[in-house]
């Protein structure tokens, strides 16, 4: 049996029955439009947890991050330029191919993101201006009944979240099973938890 600790299994292809585990979960965070966000040019989407509680696409540059963000915008009519590497290093990989002078950049994303991006995105002043937006909170969740490991193979983890939501449950990472991250990070994450595990 897989188990998957991720927010959404519907696009993973599992060869094996599946158990829906998240160990994480999104809310919404309370946030406003900055006043000149007329101005803004380009909208920046690295996850598709912020797809889905953003509301304000209208007239500017839609950016995503990989093939599943770009899927969920798709199913809202909205067209996208797509980051092949599915990273905030991938999303800066997009816009260092394009003319950014005079844009102005927001990135509605986790309250844990990564600063990679941000990072990229301040070498581009004053050329072009940004402001990242805090939109919704990772939080990490143990849901009851736990599920045993004991007919689990295989443990699917899709963000660094995952695998720290899984070690806050179960303590450790089993060496008798077949660990899977989705992605670089993740992997980096998980190899990292398992040298101190």
């Amino acid at each position: 049996m897989i188990l998957y600790l991720g927010l959404d299994p519907s696009r993973y292809q599992a060869d094996r029955p599946l158990l829906h585990y998240p160990v994480i979960t999104t809310k919404r965070l309370a946030f406003s439009l900055p006043l000149d966000w007329h101005e803004a040019t380009h909208v920046l989407f690295t996850s598709r947890s912020a797809v889905s509680y953003w509301e304000h696409f209208e007239g500017k540059q839609i950016l995503a991050v990989g093939n599943a963000t770009a899927e969920l915008l798709r199913e809202r009519n909205i067209d996208s330029l797509v980051a092949k590497n599915e990273t905030q290093e991938g999303m800066v990989a997009l816009l260092s191919s394009l003319d950014l002078s005079g844009a102005y950049l927001i990135w509605p994303r986790s309250n844990i993101a990564r600063n990679v991006l941000t990072d990229y995105l301040q070498t581009l002043a004053p050329v072009a201006k940004f402001l990242a937006i805090d939109l919704y909170e990772t939080c990490y969740q143990k849901l009851i009944p736990v599920p045993s490991l004991e007919t689990v193979t295989k443990i699917v983890f899709t963000s660094p979240s995952t695998v720290e939501g899984f070690l806050r449950i179960y303590g450790f990472l089993p060496k008798d099973k077949e660990l899977t991250p989705i992605g670089p990070i993740t992997a980096k994450k998980l190899y990292q938890s398992m040298l101190f595990s």
